[in-house]
């Protein structure tokens, strides 16, 4: 977000998840959503720190707000909580008129994509974040609200939670049509479409029809001003016979080139 809003210049160090673009990947990086390290955040001279909003992070940036560190926990779990974000950082920063234009921005292409999907088919689609215990999106997550707005069916839409364990035996009885799974992220992870370890039960209408995707966790499970791309993907997942078939480079990490554009 800060890059697109033009203020790359003025940040000084990264968190351990990305994607980040290029021009910033070689800042330090100061630890993880939940565990920012504090004594590097003081060494770096850091004035503020932005951090998604988390019940973990809280003593963290208790002692962050100690040491006179500005702390802006942000909720970027949900498709508003990111445009509440970006007005945020707009007004804090002085870029509260790019904020607002790329906040219109991104609402624009979703719109287009609702009107695209809005009478088509919605097959039943099955989204793994975690596994051993498997954990799915549910509903109020960006997630699902991308599988809504590329056309499928959230077989976790009545979960009680955005992110929630389920047993295999629900998935079994709710025979996913599509299966897009992010579980595994780490050196030599399986990628691209193919049945995996789903082939292990062949009666899934996802795993008969070739319709399981292993996709990095980065291309669609962080939530931000990639919105839109992040649904045009998902629409190549649930339906290719619109949005194209997915390429190669849709499977695997996330890489932004150069400088998000500013407006």
């Amino acid at each position: 977000m800060l890059d697109r809003l033009g203020l790359a210049d003025r940040i000084v160090g990264i968190g351990q998840f990305g994607p980040w673009p290029e021009t910033l990947e070689d800042l330090p990086v100061v630890g993880g959503y939940d565990n920012p390290n504090v004594e590097q955040v003081i060494e770096l001279g850091t004035d503020a720190v932005l951090n998604v909003k988390s019940q973990a992070a809280m003593n963290v940036h208790h002692r962050l707000e100690t040491a006179g560190i500005e702390v802006m926990a942000l909720d970027t779990s949900t498709v508003e909580g990111v445009f509440e974000s970006l007005k945020l950082i707009g007004k804090r920063f002085n870029r509260a008129e790019a904020a607002s234009e790329t906040s219109e921005s991104i609402r624009r292409e979703l719109f287009q994509i609702s009107q695209i999907t809005d009478n088509l088919s919605r097959p039943k689609v099955l989204f793994v974040v975690g596994r051993n215990p498997i954990y799915v999106a549910g509903p109020e997550s960006h997630v699902d609200y991308l599988i809504k707005l590329a056309g499928g069916e959230n077989i976790a839409k009545d979960a009680i939670a955005p992110y929630q364990q389920i047993s295999l035996e629900i998935i079994l009885e709710r025979k996913p049509e599509i299966i897009i799974d992010t579980s595994y992220n780490h050196s030599g992870s399986l990628r691209g479409q193919t049945a995996g370890h789903w082939g292990t039960w062949p009666f899934l209408p996802a795993v008969k029809n070739n319709r399981v995707y292993w996709v990095d966790p980065s291309q669609v499970v962080i939530p931000g001003i990639r919105m839109a791309n992040m649904a045009r993907l998902m629409g190549k997942f649930i339906h290719p016979e619109i949005f194209g078939k997915p390429a190669p480079g849709d499977f695997l990490k996330y890489r932004i080139s150069g400088h998000v554009r500013a407006y």
